[in-house]
């Protein structure tokens, strides 16, 4: 049975401050009709340009993802993405006021909790399913990321989170992605720091709008400056969400199961590059 694509039923607006540039912002989903995917309107600008989430408008930015079309760009879009997709929506606008998104607490949940507050509704067209018909590997930099086949219409990631040089104990953490996993596994996970990056970021004009409230601050060790984790695998758990976010640049109805280790932004955009290449269209599962 093919499956539907999905919107939201309502607008919804949420605000707060940037965590790099540190600015008040607010942001609102709209709904959007079937086979439009995802676009970013920049409604503070002239003209209102319009950004697609696609791979094609990805600009290369330290430790962040950051779409860009002509003059306008929206920074931070991996948290949005990684929500959109955890919660199964193919189509929607993201009105933007500002140039990032609001930090929240430094997690997906912000946006998660707005667009189960809006209404997830299904749409009168199917949703094409893809998945790559061979596995792909690329490999940067200590890293490694493994995209496999996966006939199930799921995606699911297998995450090693290691930093050699650190005595971090390495944390390992797997997931099948759908909006159930999503909202109690994932959209919680805050994004993190360690203490001694904080400075030179600080200097290349990112952090701003950070705070304990929005930044996990970490200690070479892997213990926490301030606070406690949600999970003891917390900053494994937020690189699987900047993964998704990153991933749902190919558009929805992706399955594919992905291996990826000690990986970031950059690895994951030559992972999503290298996908696109092989994706082909399979049936839905029964």
């Amino acid at each position: 049975m093919k499956l539907l694509q999905k919107t939201i039923g309502n607008a919804v607006e949420c605000r707060g401050i940037g965590v790099n540039l540190g600015r008040e912002v607010a942001v609102r989903f709209l709904p959007a009709p079937p086979d439009s995917g995802v676009t970013f309107v920049r409604a503070d600008l002239p003209d209102t340009p319009r950004i697609p989430a696609t791979p094609d408008f990805v600009v290369p930015r330290l430790r962040r993802t950051v779409l860009r079309k002509d003059d306008a760009e929206v920074q931070m879009t991996e948290h949005v993405l990684a929500a959109a997709s955890g919660l199964d929506i193919d189509n929607l606008v993201v009105e933007l006021r500002g140039a990032e998104f609001p930090a929240g607490d430094g997690s997906s949940q912000l946006f998660a909790q707005a667009l189960q507050q809006a209404g997830i509704v299904e749409q009168d067209k199917p949703r094409a399913l893809r998945t790559p018909r061979q596995q792909v590997t690329v490999a940067d930099e200590g890293s490694t990321m493994s995209a496999f086949p996966a006939h199930d219409g799921a995606i699911t990631i297998s995450y090693t989170l290691e930093y050699p040089n650190l005595p971090l104990a390495p944390q390992r953490y797997e997931v099948t992605v759908n909006p159930e996993t999503f909202i109690k596994e994932l959209a919680q996970a805050r994004t993190f720091v360690f203490q001694r990056e904080a400075p030179a970021l600080l200097v290349s004009g990112l952090g701003r709008g950070a705070s304990l409230e929005n930044t996990l601050v970490l200690r070479d060790d892997g213990s926490l400056v301030y606070g406690r984790f949600r999970f003891p695998d917390e900053l494994a758990r937020h690189k699987v969400v900047d993964l998704l976010g990153d991933l749902r640049l190919l558009g929805g109805g992706i399955a594919v199961r992905i291996v990826a280790a000690r990986s970031g932004h950059a690895q994951n955009f030559q992972l999503v590059e290298a996908l696109r290449a092989v994706l082909v269209e399979i049936p839905s599962p029964d």
